[in-house]
């Protein structure tokens, strides 16, 4: 008996050597959208005369892993009557929903790398992927494209799918419906949570928008293998469960 539980053993340490045989894809997108900053009283703090700042940047998201980051670096020329850069977006996928949480570095008034919470609805970035998204492909609103002929322009006989995006928090805060934008495949969510009670000015929320009345490209997707240890050593163990249940019956 001790033979067979040691070739047990051997099987399951044997099999993390196995080649891997499953993979994600590391999605690249260029995206357009909107920052909306508010207040500890939730009023909207204007830039440039505007309730919110344009963004546009690049996003890489992990299918497998769920994380994500993106390049982003945009500036509000007037954040608390001085200019503020947000900067370095970082995100993870909470399993078993359809939110992002993350961070945005935020530099201001000689405060560098200050972290500020954010969280999407990212109910049409999901779905989008869950349709199998490829180069060229584009995301926007509720609406998920794919450019067939090649020509740069998403018309509507190159209309994929509904991706049911959500409308975002931010837009119930923004001063006209002007100013609004409809849905989002990264929606900004009331659980945005902004700046801990270590910055200097705790209550500060950042709504960012990606995809909302603009668009997110999908720029490459790339194969990558990832490790099937988990799932082997799992079999492995399962494998000695049932030699020692045999053993004692």
């Amino acid at each position: 008996m001790k033979k067979h539980i040691k070739n047990a053993v051997l099987t399951g340490l044997v099999s993390l050597t196995l080649p891997l045989v499953t993979q994600a894809d590391i999605i690249n997108f260029d995206f357009t959208g909107r920052l909306i900053v508010a207040g500890p009283d939730g009023s909207i703090l204007m830039n440039n005369g505007l309730p919110y700042t344009p963004i546009a940047a690049s996003l890489s998201y992990d299918t497998v892993a769920g994380i994500g980051n993106s390049g982003l670096s945009i500036t509000m020329d007037d954040f608390w009557n001085a200019p503020a850069t947000f900067h370095d977006i970082s995100m993870t996928h909470q399993t078993g929903s359809n939110l992002i949480t993350g961070q945005v570095l935020v530099d201001w008034n000689g405060n560098v790398d200050m972290p500020l919470h954010v969280e999407w609805d990212a109910t049409g970035l999901l779905n989008a992927i869950d349709f199998g998204l490829q180069a060229g492909d584009k995301l926007s609103g509720s609406n998920l494209f794919r450019d067939l002929n090649n020509d740069g322009v998403w018309d509507a006989s190159e209309w994929i799918a509904d991706i049911n995006s959500a409308t975002p928090y931010s837009d119930s805060l923004q001063l006209s419906s002007a100013s609004q934008q409809g849905p989002a495949p990264l929606a900004a969510t009331s659980g945005s949570l902004g700046f801990d009670s270590t910055a200097p000015f705790t209550g500060i929320r950042g709504y960012f928008d990606i995809g909302s009345g603009n668009s997110m490209y999908v720029t490459s997707v790339t194969a990558v293998p990832v490790p099937a240890a988990i799932w082997l050593f799992g079999s492995g163990l399962l494998g000695l469960v049932g030699l020692a249940r045999r053993h004692k019956a």
